[in-house]
């Protein structure tokens, strides 16, 4: 199957929107998609743009992917955080990422973090961290056949309440 791993754009909101729906359906968190969980695709989309340019000092600069069937199916969406600030320094880290749920444990999730630590790279991003909940076992595992080496478990006292598995990628 083809796959291809690109920005989301204009034409991809109704596959957005289906992507946002099932994750809604199966009460189910959607890591390294920013704010989609709480907007449209519309305006999550505009939002991905101003944070590739925020001079915000509130907010880290970020770049979103998708990675898109040969159908342009959305299968999982992936985020890169280009600096750490706040909360991203101890427990959210350079990347998140989240795969539909029906197409889960079949190796996108592995596809999506290869193909952003190329771009990662390609920017000058050299050394990657990366978090997962300390119980998520399929993403402990991703991270691990990327190259990620654990540091530490960490309490996330902020967001998830639960301990959360820290990892860095040198790339």
């Amino acid at each position: 199957m083809t796959m291809v791993f690109r920005k989301p754009n204009q034409k991809d909101k109704n596959e957005i929107t289906a992507y946002k729906n099932e994750f809604l359906e199966c009460k189910s968190g959607m890591d390294g998609t920013g704010i989609l969980m709480k907007v449209s695709a519309e305006e999550w989309l505009k939002y991905n743009l101003e944070m590739e340019k925020t001079e915000d000092p509130r907010y880290s600069k970020a770049l979103q992917y998708g990675l898109f069937d040969q159908n342009d199916r959305l299968i999982g969406l992936l985020q890169i955080r280009l600096e750490l600030k706040g909360y991203l320094i101890e427990y959210g880290g350079h990347i998140g990422y989240c795969v539909r749920p029906s197409e889960r444990r079949k190796g996108y999730a592995k596809i999506m973090l290869k193909n952003a630590l190329q771009i990662c790279k390609k920017i000058g991003l050299n050394k990657i961290l990366i978090t997962c909940l300390e119980t998520n076992i399929a993403s402990a595992k991703t991270i691990e056949a990327c190259g990620g080496r654990y540091e530490k478990t960490v309490f996330d006292n902020i967001n998830y309440q639960k301990n959360l598995k820290r990892y860095w990628l040198e790339v």
